[in-house]
């Protein structure tokens, strides 16, 4: 083993610059116009239950009949995990002081204001896509495109606006690749740090600190840098058993169905992930940019062997764990690998000028996909579905449904009814019946399923009109697609050099 590990790239990349200080900013902004005020599914108002018991309660509890497990206390507790709600508690105790402030239902505003926190995420993982393929020697036009690919024409957008652990794992990833692909000591004993958070985020986590592992050993790096992701992965273990010890008290009860867990299926699950639009599946149909991560890894096979090792080790591991998962639920695309999204838009930002047209074209078609659930809960469709019959409803959410079934191709038939719903409902009678059961058998007559999904929409209920939050929005809108060009315009002129630090920015 060498004391001293070479930094892959060449050359210092600055993560920090004008170029991805636009970015993110631009990301945000336009994010945010769209962002959600309320949060529909299991899986997130767990999480923001979580959250608003460790604010109001100083532990995790949920509210009993919320879909949690009694724990040994006689308290209730969700199967989620544990780092996102714990994250956005700033988030969340704004919303809780905001909704008690102007006399609005806390549980939207809470939500809303939680909801900031995953689009904060997305778009810091966006730059981090940015600075590793530049790290990797890709160009600067290439990162550039690669970063709006992930941000806009990926399954990412939508995660964006939801309430899952997807989004902060992803984050936590990216970050790892980025500090391990470089030469400084901090960034790959940081690592090791980053292993642990992972487990926390969702202990599908428990995959990064091997990989980061593996690939410091095969670049020969000192035993403290291989040591470091291994000693994070077995804290990351060590905490998430304390916390199953916290909720249920056994280290090894964590709420979950591990029958789900086997190989039953798992060739059909591998290819499905891929290619099957159905529920929970499709990354080629969902994210379609990702269709040139196959050339793109290729291109990093031939420059840079050990770095592909790595990538290709996050983006292989996290595919094959799910195929063994006997997953379905309320999904749009392939929610489990939205993790690895930012490592496949990295390998599309390798490739030469000559593909950047298909590139620009796939990101397009992204949008298109996606960009009903910029203004609608993609649940809607779901709903829908469930109120017409329930077995119906479970072929819908299987990998391999009808191809008529999935929900790619009735997002924006769904998505028009929903708006038509939202015209002709008052908003105020949103708020009056909010936490009400929709009536049996009429899932899709629940409140958050019609309206208008963004934040401006609820103004009224708070004594504004509609259209100055239509027109707040426009301008966020078009000070983010400004800021993109400045990016654009910034990123293209060739890096200085300082004559002492040698590096680019």
């Amino acid at each position: 083993m060498t004391g001293q590990a070479q930094d892959p790239s060449g050359e210092h990349h600055q993560i920090f610059g004008w170029p991805t200080i636009a970015l993110f900013f631009a990301i945000c902004l336009i994010y945010l116009a769209f962002l959600k005020p309320g949060i529909w599914g299991v899986d997130g108002n767990d999480m923001l239950y979580m959250s608003q018991s460790l604010i109001e309660k100083g532990n995790f509890s949920i509210p009993a009949g919320a879909g949690g497990i009694q724990g040994p206390d006689g308290q209730f507790y969700s199967i989620r995990y544990p780092l996102l709600p714990i994250v956005a508690m700033p988030f969340v105790w704004v919303g809780i002081t905001v909704g008690n402030a102007l006399n609005l239902p806390v549980q939207y505003t809470s939500a809303t204001c939680g909801l900031v926190l995953n689009i904060l995420l997305t778009a810091a993982t966006a730059v981090l896509v940015y600075a590793l393929t530049l790290r990797l020697g890709g160009e600067r036009r290439g990162a550039f495109i690669a970063t709006i690919g992930y941000a806009f024409g990926t399954a990412a957008m939508v995660y964006a606006r939801e309430f899952f652990a997807e989004p902060l794992l992803a984050f936590i990833i990216t970050l790892a690749l980025y500090l391990a692909f470089g030469q400084s000591r901090w960034g790959h004993w940081g690592t090791g740090v980053l292993a642990a958070l992972a487990i926390a985020a969702k202990p599908a986590g428990i995959l990064l600190g091997p990989v980061i592992a593996l690939y410091f050993l095969l670049r020969r790096c000192s035993w403290d840098r291989f040591l470091a992701p291994c000693i994070g992965t077995v804290a990351g273990v060590g905490l998430y058993l304390a916390y199953n010890y916290v909720r249920f008290g056994s280290i090894t009860s964590s709420g979950q169905d591990t029958s789900q867990l086997g190989g039953d299926g798992f060739i059909l699950r591998a290819l499905g992930q891929w290619i099957s639009p159905g529920s929970g599946g499709g990354m080629f149909w969902y994210c379609p940019p990702t269709i040139l991560a196959l050339v793109g890894l290729w291109v990093l096979w031939q420059r840079r062997k050990l770095e592909f090792v790595a990538l290709f080790g996050i983006v292989a591991s996290f595919w094959l764990l799910h195929s063994g998962w006997d997953f379905n639920g309320w999904n749009w695309g392939p929610r489990f690998l939205v993790p690895i999204i930012p490592a496949l838009m990295v390998s599309v930002g390798l490739l030469g000028k000559r593909w950047r047209m298909p590139v620009i074209g796939l990101i397009v078609l992204g949008f298109l996909v996606n960009g009903p659930t910029l203004l609608t809960f993609y649940q809607r469709y779901f709903a829908e579905v469930a109120d017409i019959d329930t077995d119906l409803l479970m072929q819908t959410v299987s990998l391999w449904s009808e191809p008529s079934q999935a929900p790619i191709f009735n997002v924006w038939a769904a998505a028009g009814r929903q708006l038509s719903d939202a015209f002709s409902t008052p908003v105020q009678e949103i708020i009056n019946n909010v936490g009400q059961p929709p009536p049996l058998g009429q899932l899709s007559k629940a409140e958050l399923l019609r309206i208008v999904a963004v934040w401006w929409w609820f103004l009224p209920a708070a004594g504004i009109p509609t259209w100055v939050g239509v027109a707040i929005a426009l301008t966020m809108v078009s000070i983010g697609l400004w800021l993109l060009r400045i990016s654009w315009l910034i990123g293209l002129k060739p890096p200085l050099r300082l004559q002492s630090s040698k590096i680019p920015f």
